[in-house]
Order: structure tokens, then sequence, then C-alpha cells
């Protein structure tokens, strides 16, 4: 390798770490764009030449380092973990040198890696970033395009807003042209993205204050109705420090710890998840409608766990 690439390749690599180093979370892709080189040599960066930092991917397919692990944390700095590993990537003909650089570096890197924190994630659904679908997607909504999405049966003209994902499943939110609603779309479904001659002038602003009013991938457009809920003293303090739902409000509180509370939603589903994980600390109040739905629900289910135990 000639000095001039050499150090290049050193720049890249140092700036890498540093990047993960302040949670700046990049994509091989963002990377690649900025270092003016292929995807593959930045992949090839990763799995390779950095191969001994604990490097890995969030769900969203960003670069992070794993919990915990910080440059400043361990015994050597950026340059000299740098150099020691480039050096020692000069001896790959030695016998069973990678068994010895990679003991050097638990050492080193992980001396104190130790996390006193321990955070519990939602499974997502994986999504490939550097696809060629996902990059035209991504392209389109910058542009604020109109796209046809084809489905295996179907295909529709979509104003393309936002890649939005609720319970861990990805989808395409935008305005379907058949109707003028806005709705999501499974974006696994979406077999083919084909772009148009035309565009949308919703700002970013606009599509943004309607996503604050989406609670589920259930979102229906126009449709908007409260639910009230009475919380019941044993939980009412999960309710007064996290708000569920962005429309959250808290409308009375009661002398014996009790709460009630108010959502704006579009759809059923928007809330009865939250109502049914909270049972049986919670009570709707508001509609009627709901509030039924929701006994007869809980009535099927103890009907049939008494059938199966008998």
């Amino acid at each position: 390798m000639a000095k001039k690439d050499y150090d290049k390749t050193l720049f890249r690599l140092l700036s890498i770490l540093t990047k993960l180093s302040n949670n700046e979370c990049p994509t091989t892709k963002e990377l690649a764009e900025e270092f003016n080189v292929s995807i593959r040599t930045i992949q090839k960066d990763i799995a390779e030449r950095l191969c001994n930092f604990p490097i890995t991917k969030d769900k969203q397919k960003r670069l992070i380092f794993f919990d915990g692990f910080s440059i400043r944390r361990t015994v050597l700095d950026e340059d000299e973990l740098m150099f020691l590993n480039l050096a020692l990537s000069q001896f790959d003909d030695v016998d069973d040198i990678d068994k010895i650089q990679q003991r050097i570096f638990q050492k080193l890197v992980h001396v104190q890696f130790s996390n006193p924190y321990f955070i519990k994630q939602d499974d997502i659904e994986d999504i490939d970033v550097d696809s060629p679908k996902i990059e035209l997607l991504e392209r389109l909504i910058k542009e604020h395009a109109v796209a046809i999405l084809e489905f295996q049966e179907t295909k529709k003209y979509v104003e393309l807003y936002k890649i939005t994902n609720y319970d861990g499943f990805w989808y395409i939110f935008g305005k379907d042209q058949s109707d003028n609603k806005i709705k999501t779309f499974l974006l696994s479904s979406v077999n083919k993205i084909i772009s148009t001659d035309k565009y949308h002038s919703l700002s970013d602003n606009e599509i943004n204050l309607l996503l604050n009013k989406t609670h589920s991938a259930f979102f229906a457009d126009g449709s908007n109705f409260e639910v009230v809920v009475k919380v019941y003293p044993e939980i009412a303090h999960y309710f007064e420090k996290k708000e569920f739902l962005e429309t959250q409000k808290i409308i009375q509180k009661y002398t014996d710890g009790s709460l009630e509370v108010s959502f704006q939603v579009s759809h059923d589903e928007d809330v009865d998840n939250i109502i049914k994980s909270w049972l049986p600390h919670i009570e709707v109040v508001k509609p009627e409608r709901f509030r039924r739905k929701v006994i007869n629900e809980l009535k099927t289910y103890l009907q049939k766990i008494d059938y199966r135990t008998n």
C-alpha cells in the first residue's frame, strides 16, 4: 500500500472510530459518501481492518459500538489502538497470529468494557437500508414524489411522506390517491416501487404534524375521536411519569390516587394494546361503543379459557 493510500486509510479508520465513540451511528452508505469510497470498502473496513473493535449494527442497520464500550475507556487512545491494530495485521503469515491478535485486543479493548445499564428494546423488523429498493424510496421521499407501489395483486399511486415503524414493523406513510386518504402501507408487502413525474406539495413540517397524530399502523385519516380511561391507583404513577401516546392528557386526579386520562385517536387499535396491557387496573369510560367492545372481548376470552379447563 502506497504511503498516500495508507494515510487516507488510516484517516478514514480513525474517523470511523471517532464517529462510533461519539455515538453518531453512521451507516455504511453515509461513510462511503463522506470518504468518497465504495460501500464495499467500508464493509471491508468494518469486517477486516476494524474487526478487533466491538462494532455491531442496531435495528436500523446503523453502525454502533456494543453497549457500554467507548474508545475513551480503553487503556490506549484511538491513535495507539489503530497503530497496534495495523501493526499486528502485518503478521498474517505467522502461525496462530489471529488468536494472538484476538487475545491482545480483548485485554486492551475490553479491560473496562462494563455497562451498569440494561435497556430492553422491542424487536424491530430488519430493514436493508443499503438495498436499491430502500435507496430509491428514500430519494423519492426527499423529492416529495408520487410513486407507484406495486403489491402482489394490485398497485397504488401514493404521495410518499415517510418510512415509519409501528410495533416493530416498517411501513410507508403516505396519501393513497385513489381515495385521497393518508394511510400506512406495509413495506415488506411492496414488491416494487416505480417513480413517476408527479410530486406533492406537502411540506416536511406538515408531514411531521400528521405523524404526531398517528399512534399505530391502523391510522385512519379524518376519523379522530376521544377515548377516556380511568387509571386505578396501582398504576397511576406510570401514566403521570410517561405519555403513552402523544395526545395523552390527564384530565382529572381523584383523592384515592386514580386518574382520568384522555387520548385522541383515529382507530381503536391506537389505544387498544395500551388498555389491555394494563388490565385489570384500567377501565374504559368512553366512548361506550369501545367500552362494550373491550368488555365483550374479555368475556369471549374467559369463556374460551373456561371451556378449555373444563
